[in-house]
């Protein structure tokens, strides 16, 4: 035995165990240390600190045994990273091969100052370093006042296991407390300790508290082996007895639906082989609903993105020159227009040499047996209204076309070849020409069985000019040189459209949009509205770089186009609206997007566009962002004239207001308002925020939003939080 008073300090050095595993080294420094060598421990009083790697532990007395690497401890505080720990007595053990810290009658927190904010203490608390930790008997304080009590948490130190709080109000909800606990599945168990290695499967089991519309309960089942891919790997069932079924969230017309709330979506991929080159995988995109509204009542931000989404299944196989597969597309939900696929046999094939030779090869060939369907309540009140019409009443026609059984068995292939040219190191063309088949039988409208031939030629033609402006600076606008690169081209395509079908009616064909169609018939995505067509377009692209962190930056750049119709596809115009699409990116925290198009003659088939965005931090403090988008006269959208704006001012380190605006001119309506209140507490952070929208010809929707979150602890914290769309 030794005794050791004064500024003592003892340091166990860094060694390899007989695993070979690297156990880190420990400082102690103490008033006061009592060395046992027979019992191999270490007895620490007075001013105790101990230092071993990231953790920090201070009291007044520590027995500490540097044969098993056990701590035992009074009255001790400890620092784990973000982590601030105290008790009446801790031990740390080794646990399943992991450390662990178990402090009794404990208190944690990560405000580090002398009298943190909040503290979180239970009869026992277990501290898993990057694993979780576990309480028992639970007590939430604000200062010295309890808030919260629980009698079990296991919090694991993974942000989307463990319990999830999410507390609210908004219309059509009433006031709502949304739960959820992820846990995860799978892999071995460890029967000592509960836990399992190797666990692949995040479950989460949710509770859904609304006053108006009742108990929601859920389960959402995520592989985690594919989280590189955000668009697959989970199932999620939801059910809900919805106290309030017919309740409107717009002004829109609303079928009865029964009060049975549910959806089920699967979305999951499953790999048969993988290599670095090429992949065979088997992909399910299934979403089933109760009914027509279950998206706008409970998940309005999918809603607004996929409002009906698909059915598919299909297996794949993919190579760096082609994607080839077979796919069905199912109709789980009749209450929206949809189409099926049984099935659908295709080969993608990217543009690539012909047995290495200057001549390129594109080509997509598929075939399939394809239906499109009514919703079912739009088919109900067409022949409601078609019962009350004269058979010789112009209308009556044009419902029974609609009602009429659209679908057909369909083979297409096409195959592109181009050969690009350099010419005098100055001018680059591309001539290229293709060819294809599209046939159509078995068609349900009583039109005769087809067969279409294409061919098409065109050619692509651009020039480059450049000017240095080396000593160019703006410092104020992140100029450091600029290089002005100008590109004039010329594309030219033609299709030539053979035995088409003049009461033919497709399903893949266009739908309304503001901007152009490809001109290449490869990469034209409606297949059943391919026609003649030959267009000349004609552009030039302006392109200013600048340096920037030891690389060049696209500083400013311009696409100004016009396509000059030879052979319209869509109308009879001459020449289309005049293109300009630019982007500005002088600085980080300042950039813009314009997209603008306006005609050029009279013809009937133009229209305006602006769309518009411009991303501005005038300080340190202030952001604002501010959205414009300005249609008219376009043949089948409508109007608008609409402004967006999201701005974010930090008063100090501690407050922050954020604000978002959506305003139509075209009919003067305040569309959307959101505030939100922040707090940074030092330790937690809160917000506080409400927003307001208006729905047209019904009333206004509100909901309020509290959001709790502890700053750098990720494992206790509560999340209080709702995405209001």
């Amino acid at each position: 035995t030794a005794t050791l008073t004064g500024d003592v300090s003892v340091i166990q050095k860094t060694t390899k165990d007989d695993t070979g595993r690297i156990l880190s080294g420990i400082q102690i420094f103490a008033d006061k240390v009592f060395l046992n060598a027979k019992a191999k421990t270490v007895t620490m009083d007075g001013n105790v600190s101990i230092f071993q790697g990231p953790t920090i532990h201070r009291g007044d007395h520590a027995v500490y045994n540097y044969e098993t690497l056990k701590l035992d401890t009074q009255n001790l505080g400890s620092k784990l990273g973000p982590i601030i720990l105290e008790s009446d007595h801790f031990n740390k053990e080794i646990i399943d091969g992991k450390t662990a810290f178990i402090g009794k009658n404990a208190g944690i927190t990560t405000h580090d100052v002398a009298k943190p904010n909040f503290w979180i203490r239970s009869d026992t608390t277990t501290i898993i370093p990057n694993d979780k930790i576990i309480f028992q008997n639970l007590k939430l304080y604000a200062g010295d006042t309890p808030i919260f009590w629980f009698p079990y948490l296991s919090q694991p130190l993974n942000a989307d296991l463990g319990l999830h709080i999410l507390p609210g109000a908004r219309s059509g909800w009433g006031a709502y407390l949304l739960t959820s606990y992820g846990i995860m599945l799978g892999g071995e168990k460890n029967e000592i300790t509960g836990d399992r290695s190797d666990a692949w499967l995040l479950s989460r089991w949710n509770i859904d508290l609304r006053s108006q519309r009742g108990v929601g309960l859920g389960l959402d089942l995520f592989d985690t082996r594919l989280d590189s891919n955000p668009n697959l790997g989970w199932m999620k069932l939801y059910y809900l007895n919805d106290h309030d079924s017919s309740y409107q969230r717009s002004s829109e017309f609303r079928e009865p639906i029964n009060d049975n709330r549910w959806k089920f979506e699967f979305k999951h991929r499953i790999e048969f082989q993988r290599d670095d080159t090429t992949s065979t995988y088997a992909d399910f995109n299934i979403t089933a609903l109760s009914d027509a509204y279950f998206l706008e009542d409970f998940e309005p931000g999918i809603f607004k993105v996929d409002p009906n989404p698909n059915n598919e299944l299909g297996i794949y196989h993919r190579n760096p020159r082609y994607l080839a597969g077979a796919y069905t597309r199912l109709r789980l939900n009749d209450f929206y227009e949809s189409d099926t696929r049984l099935p659908e046999i295709f080969l993608d094939q990217i543009k690539a040499p012909v047995f290495n030779t200057p001549v390129l090869h594109e080509g997509q060939t598929s075939f399939g047996i394809y239906r499109e369907y009514l919703a079912d309540y739009h088919e109900r009140n067409l022949r409601k209204e078609a019962a009350g019409l004269l058979p010789s009443d112009p209308k009556f026609e044009k419902i029974k076309a609609q009602l009429e059984d659209k679908g057909f068995s369909r083979f297409h292939t096409w195959h592109e070849f181009s050969l690009p040219m350099m010419l005098d190191n100055k001018i680059t063309i591309t001539p290229r020409g293709g060819l294809g088949v599209t046939s159509y039988w078995d068609i349900q409208n009583q039109t005769d069985s087809f067969t279409r031939t294409l061919l098409s030629f065109g050619v692509d033609a651009s020039m480059k000019f450049s000017k240095l402006y080396p000593d160019l600076q703006i410092k104020s606008l992140g100029v450091d040189g600029l290089l002005h690169i100008i590109q004039p081209y010329a594309s030219l395509s033609h299709l030539n459209s053979a035995g088409d079908s003049n009461n033919f009616q497709g399903i893949d064909s266009l739908t309304p949009s503001t901007r152009p169609p490809p001109l290449e018939v490869g990469r034209f995505p409606a297949i059943d509205s391919l026609s003649d067509w030959s267009i000349l377009r004609l552009g030039g692209r302006n392109t200013l770089l600048t340096r920037r962190d030891g690389s060049s930056l696209q500083w400013f750049t311009m696409d100004t186009y016009i396509d000059v119709y030879l052979n319209d596809l869509q109308s009879k115009r001459k020449l289309s609206n005049l293109y300009n699409d630019i982007a500005w990116r002088p600085l980080p925290w300042m950039y813009m997007n314009i997209e603008t198009q306006f005609p050029v003659d009279n013809d009937p088939y133009n229209f305006s566009e602006v769309a518009s965005s411009f991303t501005f931090m005038p300080t340190d403090s202030t952001e604002f962002r501010i959205g414009y988008r300005w249609l008219l006269n376009h043949p089948s959208l409508n109007d608008s004239s609409r402004v967006d704006l999201r701005s974010y001012y930090r008063i100090n380190d501690a407050w922050g207001i954020g604000t978002y605006h959506r305003y139509e001119f075209d009919d003067s309506t305040l569309e959307v308002q959101e505030y939100a209140l922040n707090h940074d507490f030092g330790s937690w952070r809160s917000s506080a925020g409400l927003f307001i929208r208006d729905n047209r010809g019904n009333k206004n929707e509100y909901g309020f939003i509290l959001n709790f979150t502890l700053n750098n602890f990720p494992a206790v914290r509560l999340p209080l939080s709702l995405d209001v769309e």
